[in-house]
């Protein structure tokens, strides 16, 4: 293995002799002209040699970051042996590290997301030279440092994604198998046979939406909204775009919009086998098809990127290539070492300081509760040995927010939380504490980083309301946990410069029920969507309960719908009279898909208080209405 590991310093040291530059080392013509003024282009680090390549990332709740490679420096198909891994906790407090490496199994090319706990749930892997996926997942607990394996998924997986959903369960998709996998709060797993529209061994890209279903939005042309209750079902597909971008990477900068950006191999602009420019807006705020928007382009086409959320709520992207011509993977002759930010009020995209390092396949980026974001990583690949590309270190860029706009490359002062609560919940209200508190214009929750691949499926930005008096802020919770699903979170202010606070760590509850479950009459039945089905002015009824997707609601305080598989209670035609039956119809938040639900068990159309939802008997199958309020126990409900 030693001699294996050293193939990459020898083809390195072989190509640097012949060309004069070491393979991965930014060369002149790769960085943007921008601006020495850090406080207009930011500022990148010295670079930190790490005993592990930085190919996953995962930012823990105490601020460290989790770091894993593969089993060495060679390509997976190198080694005969994948019975462990090579990881370490990296605190970027001090730079330095622990490692904490797992026996059992290699966990190169895994999914993995954070459980509500802040634990690390990684599913899948690479069990042999052949590349050949695992069943197996393993959970990292961020407290102890240690791992426990969990229980095995039903097939083999290899570049799945793994992403966190509003009751608390995380979503196992892709990497081989067609149908999906739920591991779910008690650990258990199981299949999602109503949706088998991803197979592919490519890191899908996916985000948890507002009306608490899952996106998948990337990186193939269609996007799919996807109900992942009982045994899961596919509610609506859209074209997002006409380019495959594969290796372009994602993020949820505001609630229910993601911007894609990057990836592919097309022609564009004249040139041909290059990535796209372009980035394009995904809005799941519009119902159940998303809206899709084009944003300003990036300054090169780039492949191999990431864009990592900042405190503010703007998107970095660093890292990639500009040709896919030779390689989709390593193109060091047309690497990509500026950093650009794009900025969503606007649209556009800015160049700012470029890094010394190439950070192409392999490579990841992560904001850190400093605001800070951390780079690193590059290599473990056949092409990566051939070109003796292989970056064993990570650096940080300092974005412009933390600097100074005087121009004297000074830092920014920051505002600061003194004060804040350790646990937040969805819906209510809570206070911080800060002596600038006046200046405060923004407070946000971003999730915490799970970045390989250019496809982080935790990172997520999450603005709030807030009121502001003294040193107080009074601030509102998230809507409900499809925006914020339950878990560790980084907490900023940002002030009336842009310039963010260090971040507190807090913990977002589980949202309230009926969260994607069962709303109990005192008959025993439960509401019922009959045979499942998603075409509007479907009438409910009452059936046995059994837990399954067509009695899986999902009640959303913001705008107080009441949502069956992607569709809405209604009244229809707003008719308000006793008896008037209730369907499920499109989502659309007038007043007549507007419940208020009472302390005493009933659920009443918000426009009309005077009317109860009941069934019109205890048989199964029967119709639900609404009826006069008479304090009966038919218009009991238990959710």
């Amino acid at each position: 293995m030693r001699v294996i590991e050293q193939r990459t310093a020898v083809n390195a040291a072989r190509i640097q002799r012949s060309t004069g530059v070491r393979p991965g080392v930014a060369r002149a013509g790769a960085r943007a002209a921008v601006a020495a003024d850090p406080g207009r282009s930011g500022e990148w680090s010295p670079v930190l040699d790490t005993p592990v390549v930085p190919v996953f990332q995962a930012v823990l709740p105490n601020g460290k970051v989790l770091i894993w490679d593969s089993v060495g420096d060679d390509a997976a198909s190198g080694y005969p042996d994948h019975s462990f891994t090579r990881v370490m906790v990296w605190n970027p407090a001090d730079d330095t590290y622990k490692r904490v490496d797992l026996q059992g199994s290699n966990i190169f090319c895994a999914g993995f997301a954070h459980l509500p706990d802040g634990n690390i749930l990684v599913a899948g892997g690479n069990a042999n030279a052949e590349l050949d996926g695992t069943v197996r997942t393993y959970v990292f607990d961020w407290q102890d440092e240690t791992w426990t394996r969990g229980n095995d998924m039903a097939e083999e997986r290899w570049y799945p994604s793994v992403t966190q959903m509003a009751n608390g369960e995380d979503v196992i998709l892709g990497g081989g198998p067609a149908i999906p996998e739920v591991y779910q709060a008690d650990g258990a797993i199981r299949a999602l046979p109503g949706f088998t529209g991803y197979s592919a061994r490519v890191y899908p890209f996916m985000a948890s939406r507002p009306d608490t279903q899952l996106g998948l939005i990337g990186p193939f042309r269609s996007a799919y909204t996807i109900n992942t209750s009982g045994n899961g079902t596919v509610t609506a597909t859209v074209r997002r775009d006409a380019i495959n971008r594969d290796y372009g990477s994602f993020a949820g900068y505001d609630v229910g919009r993601t911007v894609v950006v990057g990836g592919g191999n097309i022609t564009e602009g004249g040139a041909t086998n290059v990535p796209t420019r372009t980035t394009v807006v995904v809005d799941s705020n519009t119902g159940l098809n998303p809206a899709i928007t084009l944003s300003g382009p990036l300054s090169v086409p780039r492949k191999q990127l990431n864009a990592t959320l900042l405190a503010d709520g703007s998107v970095l992207a660093t890292g990639g290539m500009t040709s896919a011509a030779p390689s989709g993977l390593v193109d060091l002759n047309h690497a990509v070492t500026a950093a650009e930010r794009w900025d969503p009020a606007t649209g556009t995209w800015t160049l700012l300081a470029s890094a010394s390092r190439v950070r192409q396949y392999h490579s990841t980026a992560a904001l850190l509760p400093d605001g800070r974001v951390l780079t690193g990583g590059g290599g473990i690949c056949d092409v990566c040995m051939e070109t003796g590309y292989l970056e064993k270190n990570v650096e940080y860029f300092t974005p412009p927010y933390l600097y100074s706009k005087d121009g004297s490359g000074a830092l920014a002062a920051r505002p600061v939380i003194s004060a804040a609560p350790a646990g937040v919940g969805v819906g209510g209200s809570f206070t911080i504490t800060s002596a600038q508190a006046a200046s405060v214009r923004k407070v946000a929750l971003v999730g915490l980083g799970d970045v390989t691949h250019g496809v982080d499926q935790g990172q997520r930005y999450v603005p709030l309301r807030f009121t502001a008096s003294g040193t107080t802020l009074t601030v509102t919770g998230p809507p409900n946990g499809g925006v914020a699903p339950p878990g560790y979170y980084m907490l900023f202010v940002i002030d009336a410069a842009g310039v963010p606070s260090v971040a507190r760590m807090v913990q977002v509850a589980k949202g309230p029920n009926p969260l994607m479950s069962q709303v109990r009459s005192d008959t025993g039945r439960c509401v019922d969507l009959p045979a499942s089905s998603t075409a509007p002015r479907t009438y409910l009824q009452t059936y046995d309960c059994n837990s399954t997707k067509a009695q899986a609601l999902t009640r959303l305080p913001d705008d107080r719908s009441l949502r069956v598989l992607g569709n809405c209670l209604d009244v229809p035609s707003s008719s308000y009279v006793s008896g008037a039956r209730i369907w499920a119809f499109t989502c659309n938040r007038t007043a007549a898909q507007t419940w208020q639900f009472g302390a005493d068990g009933t659920i009443r159309p918000a426009a009309r208080t005077t009317l109860c939802l009941a069934p019109v008997s205890s048989v199964q199958r029967a119709a639900v209405i609404i009826q006069t309020c008479n304090g009966g126990r038919f218009q009991k409900w238990s959710w």
